[in-house]
């Protein structure tokens, strides 16, 4: 008698589910949550510094998480690659974390490149100072030419406390990363 496996319907629920909460109904003030407005780019020496400007807010939920002892991390991501043949000749990614200090009623915002810590009174502070960030991607010598800097800014949904991963991913309210931006660079010879 050949063995035959029945997954149950409530399987195929979730997973129709999950589906559909991927494919539909995004919410549109969460497509302006994260938003970057210029990214300054300057490289020398085989290494590509970076100054991006973005626009910020956190949902409702985040804030409430943030309050109720869950730390949030922020990414600004970033990819060069060479416009010709599009290849990846750098990336890095810069972290920071926004916790909030119940006992002193501060926020603290820690800078994992440089591990800074700075602690601010309220969280339109914190905000505030994520607007502008430096950060840096390590290429090495590159050809002189046209390039091109991948760059978003994320709320890293995957470093959530595990209870609320699969509600934070599935959930609109939690969808706070900016789209990918395309900035042009020029590399002159001898730069």
């Amino acid at each position: 008698m050949p063995a035959c496996i029945r997954t149950p319907e409530a399987a195929h629920f979730f997973f129709l589910a999950v589906a559909l909460a991927l494919a539909g109904c995004t919410n549109p003030e969460a497509d302006s949550r994260f938003e970057l407005l210029r990214i300054q780019s300057n490289w020398t020496n085989g290494i590509l510094n970076v100054t991006s400007e973005q626009k910020m807010s956190l949902s409702e939920e985040a804030r409430n998480a943030l309050i109720h002892g869950v730390p949030l991390i922020l990414e600004l991501e970033l990819v060069l690659r060479n416009t010709g043949s599009q290849a990846r000749v750098g990336q890095a990614t810069s972290r920071y974390e926004i916790r909030y200090l119940p006992l002193s009623d501060y926020y603290q915002l820690t800078f994992s490149e440089t591990e800074t810590v700075k602690t601010f009174p309220r969280l339109r502070h914190v905000m505030a100072e994520l607007s502008t960030l430096q950060a840096h991607v390590e290429t090495g010598v590159l050809p002189a030419g046209e390039y091109e800097l991948l760059a978003r800014v994320r709320l890293d949904q995957l470093k959530m406390p595990p209870p609320m991963r699969l509600p934070v991913l599935l959930s609109a309210k939690w969808r706070h990363d900016s789209s990918w931006s395309s900035w042009p660079l020029q590399i002159e010879p001898g730069a």
